[in-house]
């Protein structure tokens, strides 16, 4: 049985991880015609920042609600083949979150120029009221991203993961089809927008045909007394809060970064979405398809299989998430350069400034996988609570070092990004902490033996790429020189690291080998 279930968790993180690489591949091509297309400059800082509103509103309202409360709700009632009862909770959830959604829209559209005005922090080194116009554009996308992620999650609680998972990706080349088309054109960033925003509306409809025979029980009414929409409510308002934490420490790195040179935001956010590529692949890959699993085990009281599939979760995870943080350190400046560097809207110092807040960001590379793998282990337990008080304090910790960063020291910019990384250890080993504690232990002694060879590993891989960097040329104008050279030492790179975890016997490890090996043979 535990076998089985191993490998039906391993089946659906392939399904989820594989299509967040399309997502993350497809996103992170739309983030990389910016700079180029659209300049590092005032124009683009707007464009941003008018996303990170949009992006911040979503995940209050809805976001951290669907892997919260509604996965582990609905997962719950189809367990216990009590589905049409359920679907009288969530179908209320689904009917409240569309109305509330639809009212903050008209708001939004209406302050846009407010918002703007607070999140930039009334600073001269944006435009303000081209932020608002494209912030108003957006905001109908909000509602139809919301309706997706709401069919996503209701497949997710079927375990239907490969039916959801490739929407992102069409969303993702829709927007970027968008920057392509519209950035040199009359229409400029506002066409941008319309193009992102009818992008949203397709991604809708593309995946709601493949959840619509799931919400055959769904009906358009409003059962707000019944026990298991309160217990939705119950969870998702602390969990709406907490899941935003990681968009609101977004927001206030942003903010400060506006009180810089103008193309600030701009180099932030795209050293922002690059650690975030094996970070979303794998940690949030990991976390989405971990959720049914750990809460249905808790919900027929197999607390010892929860404690081991999430250690078994959390080493996978830093497994490669460890190592591609050194990378980045190391290899910061030839990444940016070939990633984003495509015509000369791009200079050798915006390179070098925002190889630099890439390398502050990586830092949160391991840490940053724990808490998002942490915060679907405490939602699997129904508990919203803790992951939203130690959020809270996180965002505290965040406004307080952004601070002192920006008045006390040289970093600049780059100086936001370590305050990010330092905010999210903080968080990591609280989570870590109060876990433990509320499962009277979660395997911790096995994460740190894991962490004493792994880290290790990726230091010696570190100083192999930092040597092989100056002997190989990283500042050809030649792209696919540029590209080759930096595939080459990514190689390189993996090969060293994966023979010191083999050679440390690392299990995780070992068992990638075996499986390769075992592939091969049948080959």
């Amino acid at each position: 049985m535990k076998n089985t279930q191993d490998k039906k968790l391993t089946g659906a993180a392939i399904i989820v991880m594989s299509s967040i690489v399309l997502s993350r591949l497809t996103g992170f091509i739309r983030e990389m015609l910016v700079p180029s297309l659209i300049g590092v400059n005032m124009v683009s800082d707007a464009y941003t920042l008018a996303f990170k509103i949009t992006g911040l509103m979503y995940d209050l309202l809805v976001g951290g609600a669907i892997s919260a409360a509604l996965i582990p709700v609905l997962s719950g009632y189809i367990a216990k083949k009590d589905e049409e009862n359920g679907w009288k909770a969530v179908g209320t959830f689904i009917n409240v979150a569309i109305v509330a959604m639809i009212c903050v829209c008209f708001v939004g559209i209406a302050f846009a120029p407010q918002l703007v005005t607070i999140m930039a922090q009334n600073s001269d080194n944006v435009n303000i009221p081209l932020a608002a116009e494209i912030t108003r554009i957006l905001f109908p996308s909000i509602i139809f991203l919301m309706m997706a992620g709401l069919s996503n999650g209701v497949l997710n609680s079927y375990q239907r993961f490969a039916a959801a998972a490739f929407g992102p990706t069409l969303y993702n080349m829709g927007s970027a089809l968008s920057i392509f088309l519209f950035a040199k054109s009359k229409w400029g960033v506002k066409g941008i927008a319309f193009g992102v925003m009818v992008s949203s509306f397709v991604y809708f409809i593309f995946q709601f045909s493949f959840a619509r025979k799931n919400f055959k029980l769904y009906r358009p009414r409003f059962y707000l007394k019944h026990e298991g929409f309160r217990r939705l409510i119950k969870l998702s308002v602390p969990s709406l809060m907490s899941s935003a934490v990681v968009q609101i420490n977004a927001i206030i790195t942003s903010s400060f970064a506006l009180q810089f040179f103008p193309g600030s935001l701009t180099a932030l956010n795209a050293a922002d979405r690059t650690w975030q590529m094996p970070y979303g692949v794998f940690a949030q890959g990991m976390g989405i398809a971990m959720l049914p699993s750990l809460s249905s085990y808790l919900a027929v009281g197999k607390v010892e299989e929860y404690k081991d599939t999430l250690m078994k979760g959390i080493k996978s995870v830093l497994l490669i998430t460890v190592p591609a943080g050194v990378g980045f350190i190391v290899l910061r400046e030839p990444v940016i350069r070939t990633m984003f560097k495509f015509t000369s809207q791009v200079s050798e110092e915006t390179v070098k400034l925002t190889g630099s807040i890439l390398m502050f960001f990586s830092i949160a590379l391991l840490s940053q996988s724990i808490v998002t793998i942490l915060n679907r282990a405490f939602y699997a337990d129904n508990d919203t609570k803790t992951p939203l008080i130690i959020g809270i304090v996180s965002i505290i910790l965040n406004l307080i070092l952004s601070t002192l960063f920006m008045k006390y020291t040289r970093l600049g910019v780059s100086g936001m990004a370590l305050s990010y990384s330092t905010v999210s250890a903080v968080n990591a080993v609280l989570l870590l902490g109060m876990l433990n504690r509320k499962m009277k232990g979660i395997h911790l002694k096995k994460l740190v033996k894991f962490l004493v060879k792994v880290v290790p590993a990726a230091v010696a891989m570190g100083i192999v790429l930092y040597f092989l960097n100056l002997a190989v040329p990283g500042d050809s104008n030649s792209k696919i020189i540029q590209i080759v050279n930096l595939m080459f030492e990514i190689s390189v790179g993996v090969l060293v690291y994966f023979t010191f975890v083999l050679i440390l016997k690392v299990e995780e490890a070992e068992n990638y080998k075996n499986a390769f090996l075992a592939k091969l043979k049948r080959k």
